[in-house]
């Protein structure tokens, strides 16, 4: 794996994103302090990582309504980035499988 290094461009502190991982220039990305490290999500029109849906429809069929429902729909949304730190870390010490491995088990 690549490294780089931080550098300081103007107020900001700029880290370089390797020519091999064929990002391209203006792609929008959010990040986030992890206890891995920094993550960067790609920002996309599709929303992939905007699960407002998903949580009102299961709080509602849990029966919340109302300001319950509104409390609910708060507490859930602050419980995202711990979650998806638990994904990050779970998929970085997940091993390697190879892509006969990778086919039986997603049954192809």
């Amino acid at each position: 794996m690549e490294t780089t290094k931080a550098r300081k461009q103007g107020n900001a502190i700029v880290l370089t994103v390797p020519k091999s991982f064929n990002i391209k220039v203006g792609t929008v990305v959010k990040p986030r302090l992890t206890s891995e490290g920094i993550f960067y999500e790609f920002v996309d029109e599709d929303d992939f990582f905007d699960f407002d849906e998903e949580i009102l429809q299961d709080l509602v069929d849990q029966g919340y309504q109302g300001q319950k429902l509104i409390e609910e729909f708060k507490a859930m949304k602050k419980k995202i980035p711990a979650a998806m730190d638990k994904l990050i870390t779970q998929a970085a010490q997940a091993p390697t499988l190879t892509k006969a491995e990778a086919a039986k088990q997603i049954g192809l």
